[in-house]
């Protein structure tokens, strides 16, 4: 039996202004071809499958219709949890038309354990799979227990007739962000302990976007492209292999449509480095640079959008920091202590040295948005 291991794929993610849709499509059709060069008997989304709880109906319409090609093209069963980005009602909504697609989905978590279990049985294969969705601790504490870890177990345990594979939509274990992820306040469950998922025969995790190994055989795959500058790392996704009831593991590579290039450089070998940056790739590449100024210079923005035009690439990102021949130590301790007006004065003398004051139009402008925020109307209550 083959499973592929994938998640986090925030379908209808943006990047400032950049559509990802493109990398996305051209991910999905690899994956396609991935399941059927490899003969993938279960295709396991481990959650966020969106990027929002209501996403842009192209993606909806890219992710039905690859999941109509996969039911179409290929016997590969697909097993979908919900994320903390998804909607869990929007993923279970069609579940009955699902059905018949070969096609399973666990939105919510159920007050029933096992119904969060299924056995999937290919050939001479069995595999027990526990199938998890993205959790708040109150949906786990319903029959009064008081420690959210203990009321889990239960639904991670059952007896033993098969390998067992468990698909999670949490942190888990010493995992390493990849820093575009929504970590803080995830659930109430800070992180899960690794100990507890040693039972299992592989853990399919999803949430981090950093493909990697949290345990003895606990894995996050990592979203499929890059969502942020700083994410270097190759994208891939987990091939797994049961014969004879042993269970092994491997990577398989994501090829790369459209890089995100971060480039630190200062005013003297900015040229010189875009010069320098690769040009092969199937969709325009994007460019973020950070770039150490002793001073504003006019134009400088155009000069650097004209370079990269001519190596076929866009400046989407462009970060300068000046650096002042002495400049004002600030005390971090005093933030607390400043207004809103202070604390945007402060980061203009920050970025801007050399000037004496925030200009008075800018200053206007700023005082008129954040009158606007104050008298925004609050949140309707659920």
């Amino acid at each position: 039996m083959k499973i592929l291991h994938t998640s986090d794929w925030h379908l209808g993610k943006r990047l400032f202004k950049l559509d990802r849709s493109a990398e996305h499509e051209q991910f999905l059709n690899w994956l396609l071809a991935t399941l059927i060069e490899q003969k993938v008997d279960i295709l396991l989304i481990a959650g966020d499958v969106f990027d929002t709880p209501t996403p842009p109906h192209q993606s909806l319409e890219l992710f039905y219709d690859f999941l109509h090609r996969v039911s179409s093209e290929t016997t590969t069963d697909t097993y979908i949890i919900a994320g903390n980005h998804d909607s869990g009602l929007l993923l279970e909504a069609p579940s009955k038309l699902l059905t018949h697609h070969r096609v399973k989905v666990w939105g919510k978590l159920s007050p029933i354990p096992s119904d969060h279990w299924t056995q999937v049985v290919k050939g001479k294969e069995a595999l027990d799979l526990c199938a998890i969705p993205f959790f708040r601790s109150h949906e786990l504490l319903r029959d009064g227990e008081d420690d959210a870890i203990r009321a889990l177990k239960k639904y991670l345990t059952k007896k033993r007739t098969a390998p067992q594979l468990l698909m999670l939509h949490h942190l888990a274990g010493m995992y390493e962000a990849a820093g575009s992820e929504h970590v803080i306040s995830l659930s109430g469950v800070d992180s899960i302990p690794t100990e507890i998922l040693n039972d299992f025969d592989y853990v399919a995790l999803g949430h981090i976007h950093k493909p990697q190994k949290i345990g003895p055989k606990s894995f996050y795959s990592g979203s499929p492209i890059p969502l942020r500058f700083n994410e270097t790392l190759g994208k891939s996704v987990i091939l797994i292999d049961q014969t004879d009831s042993k269970i092994t593991s491997q990577t398989l590579p994501i090829p790369l449509a459209r890089p995100l290039i971060q480039l630190k450089v200062n005013e003297t070998n900015w040229k010189e480095k875009i010069e320098a940056l690769p040009t092969t790739s199937s969709l325009t590449p994007m460019v973020e640079i950070q770039l150490t100024l002793s001073a504003p210079r006019m134009g400088l923005i155009e000069e650097i959008k004209q370079s990269l035009e001519k190596k076929e690439m866009e400046l989407l990102s462009f970060m300068p920091t000046y650096i002042g021949e002495a400049e004002t130590e600030r005390n971090s301790s005093r933030l607390f202590e400043l207004s809103t007006v202070e604390l945007f004065t402060e980061f203009y003398a920050l970025k801007y040295p050399n000037e004496p004051q925030v200009p008075e139009d800018l200053m206007s402008d700023f005082t008129t948005l954040l009158d606007k925020v104050k008298n925004a109307p609050g949140p309707t209550p659920d």
